[in-house]
């Protein structure tokens, strides 16, 4: 065969599946899938629906963030029991799309479902200076039904993402996947931000959403929203994407091959090698393990920073709908400016190891601010900041300008450090084993994912009968606190060369 020939039959192939750069179908399609998934895990899981669900399901307060953070606990724990599974049958098993259309309904039909999280009740206090009494919803999914769905939901998108990552390669030419991957990202944070206007906007134009009520219709309207918008933006990624499954391959025969030992049913012999498979990296590749290790407790930190950062805005400085959606698209705004400028420059200035270690620290520093202020006062009390600071109605006083600026600096360095960490695993693997250890950095993002939000739950409701609600809520945040320090710490055990500034990335890795 001349090398004329196999170009003509690339070229074929290529035009067959429609692959090449960022614009071309495949490329459009692939990216195009998070400017419609992403909008469930911004809406939904991080800034409109859950402060509500806390707020009018559970009743506020420590015990809603609790419940908030129960539901995150309890999607962390499947998706970390149950996507490694996934991950390791991916190179193996059959057609991914119908399974992914599965994950893909699992979203839609929970996201759907929350427009029957119908609220409870609030009455007056009798006692002079009490919060008012709340009385739990009597018709509708209930707080145990709804965070249901928001388990499923939450479950469905990390099952997604794992399979829509995994196909990626497929998607355009080589040289052009980082694009593409870039574009995804672009679009997810566009899809987020439009959604979250549009929310501000009736909240803000439509005066019958002055009250409680008509506002709770909203926060509950996001989730059918979402699931419409969820399934239009889909549909291309199915039609113009390449399936990318392995030749011959079987999810059956993936799951044989995973689960069976000499012919029988065996998954604890799995679970064994798994952990000989694990102790052996330790012993040929300490460095680079460690720092899986520090990056499994410093992403779960982080990830339980987002996700229930909004659930305590709301309890603490008593936000409503617009200024939980002007909170959205601010916090937005900042994370793409970390994730484009402050990332590559610190990377470039420090080198990934200690400019994941700078990023850990400030985040640590934000975090302590933001739980020193409340509606009265920061820094714990000692300056007071009620008073109003902006002429403008929504996020007027001190207090509340103080929580924008720490979030803002929260969402830059989240993001950067999404980057660093991702570039770090390029200067420790060794080259011609990048791939095999961006799959463990990948998994590493469900093992412990559902630890922050334990302990966030379990502190909640111990300090729920013991002080102030807002003080409990405070309180119930802080173990997040403790989990960026240990992942902080951990980093510290590398060795001073590990990912120094300079260290030059390997071919191998281009496109990741």
């Amino acid at each position: 065969m001349t090398d004329a020939t196999a170009g003509e039959r690339a070229a074929a192939k290529a035009k067959r599946q429609r692959v090449g750069g960022v614009l071309a179908p495949a490329g459009f399609a692939w990216a195009l899938f998070e400017f419609g998934r992403n909008a469930q895990y911004m809406l939904i899981v991080t800034y409109i629906f859950t402060p509500y669900f806390a707020l009018n399901l559970v009743g506020g307060e420590a015990a809603g963030f609790a419940a908030v953070a129960e539901a995150t606990t309890w999607a962390g724990v499947i998706g970390a029991i149950t996507a490694p599974i996934l991950g390791a049958m991916m190179d193996r098993g059959g057609a991914r799309k119908p399974l992914m259309a599965v994950f893909v309904a699992m979203i839609a039909i929970s996201s759907f479902s929350l427009w029957w999280a119908i609220p409870g009740t609030f009455t007056p206090n009798s006692a002079p200076g009490q919060p008012p009494v709340f009385h739990p919803p009597t018709e509708g999914l209930g707080a145990a039904g709804t965070m249901m769905f928001l388990v499923m939901g939450y479950v469905g998108y990390t099952y997604s993402e794992l399979m829509h990552n995994a196909m990626l390669r497929t998607a355009g030419r080589p040289e052009s996947l980082s694009a593409i991957s870039g574009a995804g990202i672009g679009l997810g944070q566009l899809s987020a931000g439009l959604l979250l206007m549009v929310v501000v906007a009736v909240a803000l134009i439509a005066p019958q959403l002055g009250s409680n009520e008509t506002g709770a219709v909203l926060q509950r309207a996001v989730g059918p929203v979402v699931a419409v918008w969820l399934l239009i933006f889909v549909t291309p990624f199915f039609i113009y994407t390449p399936d990318g499954a392995p030749a011959g391959g079987s999810w059956k025969a993936a799951a044989r091959d995973l689960f069976t030992r000499d012919g029988k049913f065996d998954p604890l012999a799995s679970v064994r090698g798994a952990f000989e498979y694990v102790r052996g990296l330790f012993r040929e590749f300490p460095e680079v393990m460690k720092y899986l290790v520090a990056a499994l407790i410093f992403k779960d930190a982080i990830s339980a920073l987002l996700a229930l950062g909004g659930p305590y805005a709301q309890n603490v400085l008593k936000w409503e709908v617009a200024e939980m959606g002007l909170y959205g698209i601010w916090a937005s705004l900042f994370g793409a400016a970390g994730g484009i400028w402050i990332a590559g420059w610190l990377d470039r200035k420090l080198g990934p190891r200690r400019a994941i270690q700078v990023q850990l620290a400030l985040l640590c520093g934000a975090m302590l601010v933001a739980l020193g202020i409340t509606q009265d006062a920061i820094f714990f009390g000692a300056i007071p900041a009620s008073q109003t600071v902006l002429p403008i109605d929504l996020f007027g006083s001190l207090a509340d300008v103080s929580f924008l600026l720490v979030i803002a600096a929260v969402a830059a360095l989240a993001a950067a450090n999404i980057s660093a960490a991702r570039y770090m695993i390029i200067t420790l693997a060794p080259k011609e084993r990048v791939s095999e250890f961006f799959g463990l950095f990948a998994l590493s993002s469900t093992a412990t994912v559902w630890l922050g939000p334990l302990l966030v739950q379990l502190t909640s409701r111990w300090a729920e009968d013991k002080f102030d609600p807002v003080t409990a809520v405070r309180i119930g945040f802080s173990p997040v606190l403790v989990v960026l320090l240990v992942g902080l710490g951990l980093m510290f055990l590398l060795k001073s060369t590990t990912g120094a500034k300079g260290t030059p990335a390997p071919t191998s890795a281009a496109g990741h």
